[in-house]
């Protein structure tokens, strides 16, 4: 059965990344887009909220394209969070009547990896193995709380401090070359891990200010 998906995206940096993936997606039998196709500029929170109700009920994965724009959330001059990607991803993460919780990627483009993550030797106390790692950055998002979030009596890899990239964070972080090479397989995964779900620590909102 083909899989319902939504794509979030920051309309500033990331149009033209979300249009290669709907062309990608249009083509696929396995794939349906959900995404959105409204101008909701002039929308209000309430319309806003409803209309994104509407577009994630029927879908059961959330592609989130990770742009430098998008590292981060935005905020206003209060601090509190004002920005339709973090809605769009806490919306995804919310138990509805006739909607569960989305599973979710985050598909990170070569111009935000160096905003995402660096690359360190980490020496496992428990194998003494030492071994090159990817050192995700704590950005403020709110995909990047739902990583490495496994429950620990699940977690897949033994060695102290390193974690399975497909099965001990709720939220996958993969490269833009390889999510368009094997996209099936990316959401199959997060949507395997949604039939899960209990055995990972959600994170379903951010701490204003």
């Amino acid at each position: 059965m083909a899989r319902r998906v939504f794509i979030s995206f920051r309309f500033s940096d990331g149009e033209a990344y979300k249009n290669q993936l709907t062309d990608l997606f249009d083509t696929s039998t396995e794939i349906i887009n959900c995404s959105e196709d409204e101008d909701r500029s002039k929308m209000s929170e309430d319309t806003i909220q409803k209309y994104l109700y509407s577009k994630l009920r029927t879908t059961s994965v959330t592609v989130i394209l990770i742009t430098p724009q998008a590292v981060n959330h935005k905020k206003d001059s209060y601090g509190y969070y004002d920005d339709w990607m973090y809605d769009e991803i806490r919306y995804s993460l919310e138990d509805r009547e006739n909607n569960r919780c989305n599973g979710l990627i985050a598909v990170y483009t070569k111009e935000a990896m160096p905003l995402l993550m660096t690359t360190t030797i980490h020496k496992c106390n428990i194998c003494n193995k030492e071994q090159t790692v990817s050192n995700i950055l704590n950005v403020d998002n709110l995909f990047r709380k739902n990583m490495m979030n496994i429950k620990k009596k699940y977690k897949t890899n033994p060695c102290d401090g390193i974690f399975d990239s497909e099965k001990d964070s709720y939220c996958s972080l993969v490269a833009w070359e390889e999510f368009v090479k094997n996209y099936g397989h990316y959401i199959d995964n997060a949507a395997e891990k949604r039939e899960h779900i209990n055995m990972f620590d959600l994170k379903k909102h951010l701490p204003c200010i």
